[in-house]
């Protein structure tokens, strides 16, 4: 199976999850770190297939999401990463967190670059 489309435009989270988003982005940078947004809303399409990586299908990867429901499924999470180190930097994802507590956003504890709306 081909990988489903990534989606990263801020704007296909519902709107109080997006601002929150873009505040968190923009404290990021003001902190000397350089966000993006590696994934905002996903198709169920997208999440059954992230779901079969390491699974029914391995990509020579480990499992990437532990679940078939997500709130990316309904525009309530992002996925935030280092534009130029990518996942492999502790702490901007200390930073991440801090950032996203404060905009009244979570962050998953085994997915340090998740963040989302708990309500």
């Amino acid at each position: 199976m081909t990988e489903p489309t990534r989606e990263i435009a801020i704007s296909s989270l519902v709107p109080y999850v997006a601002s929150r988003v873009n505040a968190v982005l923009v404290a990021m940078r003001a902190r000397g770190f350089d966000p993006v947004v590696f994934e905002a809303r996903r198709s169920q399409e997208r999440q059954d297939w992230l779901y079969g990586v390491g699974r029914t299908h391995s990509l020579n990867r480990k499992p990437v999401t532990w679940t078939h429901n997500s709130k990316h499924l309904v525009g309530k999470a992002a996925d935030i990463i280092s534009k130029s180190r990518l996942w492999s930097w502790p702490e901007f994802y200390r930073a991440l967190k801090e950032e996203a507590n404060r905009a009244g956003l979570s962050v998953l504890n085994a997915e340090q670059c998740h963040i989302e709306w708990r309500g």
